[in-house]
């Protein structure tokens, strides 16, 4: 009998990231969609540094093995699967591997770590990828401190060097690597993440959920997190311009209204929505339940995606997967998704991106559109499918 192959990966992001416990979730439901015969072949592991989120639970409970986490005391818990391991030091530190992590993967016969730096060398026991999610910090220096620009440069610095395997989420990610790293340009794969929605969210009643929410009927859906590159003042600059021709649209926006980086830009963004005179169009609910979240997804006459940069959007595969129509910014990452039923706007023209808001609030209707869903739920799970063997190639291969 062959052995299994021991594969660990350890969750990213948490409260202040959603992106990032998104990305580690949809690998592992996507592994869970392999034909049988492949899924008896390896076997999932959880590292998480905090405790998971009981509906990110109940997901994926069925398909990973074991889960350990590294903030409790060593000692064992009650439920099923679970183990306990602390660890000395932050899973972020980039500088010194850690020593008890190592001994670890080699306690527990891991295979495979991932996204983790550790350069391959016969003193190894496992295989490990890490994995860049983008270079905003390149294109967009003027949103971070010196501090901030010389860390990630720093760990990227680490990862280039280090890594035996760098994972990006899209090609023009692994293009920006082969710019900067060209030395270690051999290194790279890409996988581009797809989402795996939970059937619960195609049996909601999104018209009742909006109605919880005190929403009008009519309104398009923005879903980020109130960053400066997410870029939400360029809608709010359109609203204006259409305000001006006695057009008004109405805009939802959900996400953590506060930008670590600059904790006034919270400040920024109501001040700008009180002295534009659309507080009446723009609705802020601010951080809101996934299932909420897709339920007005649903609901919604279109989504806005007005981001200035991304790695992979998690936004746009939620949407994608429900078949909505969806208005873009024009980066380059944007462009590579390409989602069906979308248009691009100048991602710096509050006049280009109104021209569609204007035309899709005059014809679009609230949702959801059933026809779409269905047709977009069929394409999603052999989309889905292909990630998780991509996945295991790069599991096997690397």
């Amino acid at each position: 009998m062959n052995k299994l192959l021991q594969i660990c990966l350890i969750m990213q992001g948490g409260h202040g990231w959603i992106g990032g416990s998104e990305y580690i979730k949809n690998i592992i439901l996507a592994l869970g969609t392999v034909a049988p015969d492949v899924r008896s072949t390896f076997e999932l592991s959880l590292l998480c540094n905090e405790t998971i989120d009981a509906n990110v639970y109940k997901q994926i409970e069925s398909y990973v093995n074991k889960i350990y986490y590294t903030e409790l005391h060593l000692k064992p818990l009650t439920l099923r699967n679970r183990f306990i391991w602390k660890m000395m030091t932050s899973l972020s530190k980039y500088k010194q591997k850690n020593p008890r992590m190592e001994a670890f993967f080699r306690k527990e016969e891991i295979n495979f770590v991932y996204p983790y730096s550790s350069q391959n060398s016969a003193r190894k026991s496992y295989r490990s990828a890490s994995w860049i999610a983008d270079f905003q910090h390149k294109y967009l220096p003027q949103f971070f401190t010196e501090k901030e620009l010389r860390q990630r440069d720093e760990g990227l610095n680490h990862l280039a060097r280090c890594s035996s395997t760098v994972v990006l989420s899209s090609k023009t990610a692994e293009s920006d690597f082969h710019m900067f790293f060209p030395e270690a340009s051999y290194k790279t794969k890409v996988l581009s993440f797809k989402t795996y929605p939970a059937s619960t969210w195609y049996e909601g009643n999104p018209q009742k959920k909006q109605q919880e929410y005190s929403l009008p009927n009519r309104f398009f859906l923005i879903s980020n997190q109130f960053w400066q590159h997410k870029n939400h003042l360029i809608v709010f600059q359109a609203l204006k311009l259409l305000q001006e021709k006695l057009i008004y649209p109405i805009v939802v926006c959900t996400g953590h209204i506060y930008d670590h980086r600059k904790p006034d830009y919270s400040d920024t963004i109501l001040q700008t929505i009180h002295k534009l005179g659309i507080s009446n169009q723009v609705y802020l609910l601010g951080l809101i339940p996934k299932f909420d979240q897709m339920q007005l997804m649903r609901r919604s006459l279109a989504i806005i995606q007005p981001s200035l940069f991304e790695g992979w959007s998690t936004l746009i595969e939620d949407a994608r997967c429900l078949g909505k129509r969806m208005i873009l910014s024009d980066f380059p990452v944007n462009l590579e998704q390409n989602p069906p039923n979308s248009v691009f706007f100048e991602r710096k023209s509050s006049e280009h991106l109104a021209s569609f808001l204007a035309d899709w609030w005059e014809h679009l209707s609230p949702g959801p559109n059933l026809e779409q869903e269905n047709a977009a739920r069929k394409n999603n799970y052999s989309e889905v499918q292909a990630f998780g063997y991509r996945f295991l190639e790069i599991a096997k291969g690397c």
